[in-house]
């Protein structure tokens, strides 16, 4: 600890020795003055503003391959994705895609595919996981067709398991043998080929995700990425299942409550016992001689250890295995490491950090995910999901030698069997490009950003020392650099967190919900945009069927947005990181999606809530994070709490994965049934009075409980505005056209989003809090729009009297600039390396105030009428009410605030 603060002092001195001298260093993508791009045998752009240049030869291939098996003859591999398969010639790199897409290849897989893929030994069968429907598909390479299908539901031992989800699989060739992890039952699968039976089913941990097998076929490893058994309201029932929810999460997570259970609005709620539990986030070996399990190891490092001078708040996600003669090597993806088992004696030896750049060595984001030994058991290979490079690892010496350059997101890595070439598959490859505009051409996977950006599979020599060195810099180059900035005291945005002085106190941090650039502010002129897709802009009745273009002259959908863009400041060249609403609310809150959140958002499965199969009360939430998603430090709520900064929610992290969503859930937009804690840092501070994602409620609706929870706590009561607040307004998602609720079409729905943000501008500005304010405006996701430069291009504007006036940024931006930019003004220290490596947004700023309000714009009742849209509520709008804002202090208590706020 000592050594610990010794550390910080040295550092700190050095950093006010930097500010001396009016210069600092920071860190920065490499990409912060490009657009997106993809450039194969180039350099392509990624929405993060890094490079990616992937070694060696490599063939485009469906999205997300989670699944990777090479044949025993080297010839072929077999990528698995969601219900899709890519057969590839090793020799040649021709790949064939199972389904084809003119469907005359049909695919094997019935309900969706988890994970597992083997090869037989005749190098044609491989054994596919079938997911969802809970079996094993049996497929015939050669022929193109499925052979069989084996399932895992049946009786063993005396009892029926049902609701099987198939997950990873590999073959015990000496026993005829496959053996299977079933999600769906928190159980190990021995199934025998001989007899297509089940011949021993053997508990393993929660959300069993990652399997191996010793060298000697004694001993099976399962890696759980699951934390709890999510349990439901008790004495709950199919038939009182609606009326029995309660309106909010029912506890934070690791609290008492949580672990011994609470009651709720009049229910007795079950807790989910401790995340400590020789079940959550664990790895299990199994005696495969006797079908019972030997051990359980907590690997990586444990929620409540003081790791670098933080606590612990997430698992450490174990997720893939290498096992050698001795020991067995496990990636923890959130704590960037692996573990050594020694499963000889039954004790971990420690962990292995994997270093890549000391400049960002103490931040974590790397996410360690597929991992192979060699034979000689002295180099891992490992896949850095977070980092677009696979590493090469030193066993004996503990190191890093090394770092391969990949596409977007590795994967899988594997050696051949003569060692001499790595097969790496990526998830993204070189991102998705665009979808849209002039002269764009539909490829035949579809415009949807989740289909049209591919992944890549790569065959390359396994490199020399030389070799090494040369991709390694490479890695770095692509990731990020060091740049010397002047330190600017008049710039309200320091340089780095605390850096100078500044006046901007507040931040209402805003999200919507699933829209492009172009499809919002692509009319507006000096930026890069494309008007012929601006379908939710103003005059933008050209983009409407002929029908509706005669009948709607003029259409209006969104003059807000354009009107706040053109009075303060917006961004041409912002992208959001993820590709749809699980990935969007983990990034923009500065969680990083491990490899439970990306395999787990890419399958298909059913919800059984009443089923005696646990796992089929699955986590996977697309509006909140679970404790599975949970990163080592947390995110921005908890670098909040560790820097005693103050902040407020309204509206994220209250949709979990089992809840209802109807117009009457308004406290929270949601109901709750099956029991998912809530971040321990966000619980208390979260509104249990402003509903979150439900699109059957008007974000009118929202404004009146925003406005009058504001007005409560922060204008007429004593409390001061916290200095983060952050706040989610979601219908410009969109939903199926609602005619008598006020949402004649779909784009009525981004007519009540653009009023809302019109009035939360509006409100604000007429607060005693604008003249030290910044409110930041951007999406979670673009996945339900088109754009013309790339898919992920999304929406980010900036609002206050310290940001320039009529200003448009060309500079890149993704969330992780977002939260620098947080960070930096608030004075709190950064998170993961995506926060440290952001793109610093100076040119949004200026040191001239101006302090004049934002007016909103009424929307087209044509297309919203928000009374309408409320009548159901029996709320009439009171716009004159609106208009005028919030009721003031006098003139006394302003004066005595503003020296309070001179004195701080």
């Amino acid at each position: 600890m000592k050594k610990l603060f010794f550390s910080m002092f040295l550092v700190t001195c050095a950093i006010c020795q930097s500010y001396a001298q009016k210069q600092v260093s920071i860190l920065e993508v490499p990409g912060t003055d490009k657009y997106c791009i993809i450039t194969p045998h180039g350099t392509s752009v990624l929405p993060s503003g890094r490079f990616v240049t992937p070694a060696g030869d490599f063939v485009r291939i469906t999205h997300d391959p989670f699944g990777l098996s090479i044949s025993p003859d080297g010839k072929k591999a077999v990528t698995l994705h969601n219900g899709v398969i890519t057969l590839i010639d090793l020799a040649t790199m021709d790949a064939v895609r199972v389904p084809s897409y003119d469907k005359k290849i049909v695919s094997p897989i019935l309900d969706g595919s988890f994970l597992g893929v083997a090869f037989a030994p005749d190098s044609k069968t491989v054994y596919l996981s079938g997911g969802d429907d809970g079996a094993i598909m049996v497929y015939d390479t050669e022929k193109l067709q499925r052979t069989d299908s084996l399932s895992l539901n049946g009786k063993v031992g005396g009892k029926d398991y049902q609701d099987s989800f198939t997950s990873d699989l590999l073959l015990n060739a000496g026993n005829n043998e496959l053996l299977v992890l079933d999600r769906g039952n928190f159980r190990l699968v021995r199934f025998s080929l001989a007899t297509k039976t089940i011949t021993a089913s053997i508990p393993a941990g929660r959300q069993p995700f990652g399997l191996s097998l010793s060298p000697d076929k004694k001993t099976a490893f399962v890696a759980n990425v699951g934390m709890y058994s999510y349990p439901l309201i008790t004495g709950a029932t199919p038939q009182n299942a609606d009326s029995i929810m309660i309106s909010h999460h029912p506890y934070g997570n690791d609290t008492k409550e949580s672990i011994e259970g609470t009651v709720v609005e009049g229910r007795k709620i079950p807790g989910v016992g401790s995340p400590l539990s020789p079940e959550a986030m664990s790895v299990f070996t199994i005696d495969l001689g006797a079908n019972k399990v030997i051990n359980k190891f907590k690997t990586g490092y444990q929620v409540g250890q003081m790791i670098e001078g933080a606590e612990v708040v997430g698992g450490a996600s174990p997720n893939s295995i290498a096992v050698g003669t001795q020991y067995a090597y496990v990636t923890n993806a959130t704590n960037d490491n692996i573990s050594i088992i020694d499963y000889k004696n039954n004790k971990i030896l420690g962990e292995i950090p994997i270093r890549v750049d000391n400049r960002i060595d103490h931040y974590r984001g790397l996410l360690p995910f597929g991992i192979c030994l060699s034979k000689d058991e002295k180099t891992l290979y490992v896949a850095l999901l977070g980092f677009n490079a696979v590493a090469v690892i030193d066993v004996p010496s503990k190191t890093t030698t090394g770092l391969i350059p990949t596409g977007w997101g590795p994967s899988r890595v594997k050696l051949s069997a003569d060692e001499k070439e790595l097969y790496i598959t990526s998830c993204r490859g070189f991102g998705a490009g665009p979808n849209g505009g002039k002269g764009f051409v539909r490829p035949p996977q579809g415009t949807y950003i989740g289909d049209i950006q591919l992944g890549l599979f790569q065959k390359l020599p396994v490199p020399d020392a030389h070799r090494l060195a040369g991709y390694t810099s490479q890695v770095i180059g692509n990731t990020f650099l060091t740049k010397k900035v002047d330190i600017d005291p008049k710039n309200p945005l320091p340089a780095l967190p605390g850096a100078t002085a500044t006046p901007i106190k507040y931040i209402v941090y805003i999200t919507k919900e699933n829209r492009t650039y172009d499809e919002v502010l692509g009319q507006l002129k000096n930026a890069n945009g494309d008007s012929t897709l601006a379908r939710f802009g103003v005059h933008c009745e050209y983009t409407l069927p002929d029908a509706l273009r005669v009948k709607l002259p003029g259409l209006n959908v969104a003059p807000n947005h354009i009107k706040a863009a053109q009075q303060f400041a917006f961004s041409d060249n912002y992208y959001c990181d993820s590709d749809a609403s699980i990935h969007g609310h983990h990034w923009m809150l500065g969680v990083i999606p491990n490899e439970w959140v990306e395999a787990n958002s890419n399958v298909d499965k059913t919800a059984k809530l009443f089923s005696d199969a646990p796992g089929r009360r699955f986590p996977g939430s697309t509006g909140s994070m679970d404790p599975e998603d949970y990163a080592e430090r947390g995110g921005l709520w908890e670098a909040m709490e560790r820097s005693h900064v103050n902040f407020y929610n309204f509206g994220e992290g209250n949709e979990t994965a089992h809840n209802r969503e109807i117009w009457t859930d308004t406290l929270t937009g949601s109901g709750h049934l099956v029991m998912v804690p809530m971040q321990k840092a966000l619980y208390p501070r979260t509104s249990h009075n402003y509903a979150g994602f439900n699109t059957n409620i008007p974000d009118q609706f929202r404004m009146d409980q925003f406005e009058s929870e504001f007005t409560k706590m922060w204008i007429r009561g004593k409390q001061t505005m916290p200095a983060l607040i952050t706040m989610q307004v979601p219908n410009d998602h969109t939903a199926d056209p609602r005619a008598k609720d006020g949402y004649p079409m779909k784009q009525s729905y981004v007519a009540d989003n653009d009023l809302a943000v019109g009035r939360i501008l509006h409100f604000l500005s007429r607060t005693k809090y604008w003249k030290n304010m910044l409110v930041i405006i951007t999406e979670d996701d673009p996945q339900g729009g088109v754009d013309h430069i790339d898919a992920h291009r999304s929406i980010l504007m900036m609002a206050g009297p310290y940001v320039k006036k009529g200003y448009v940024s060309h500079t890149h931006a993704n969330f992780g600039a977002i939260l620098k930019t947080i960070y930096n003004i608030l004075d709190v220290p950064y998170v993961n390396q995506y926060d440290a490596t952001g793109t610093l947004l100076t040119d949004f700023f200026t040191d001239k105030p101006d302090f004049t309000p934002y007016s909103f714009l009424r929307s087209d009742t044509r297309i919203f009428d928000p009374q309408k849209a409320m009548a159901r509520y029996h709320n009439v709008i009171d716009w004159r009410k609106i208009e005028k804002g919030p009721d003031m202090d006098d003139e006394e208590h302003e004066r005595s605030e503003r020296n309070k706020d001179d004195k701080n």
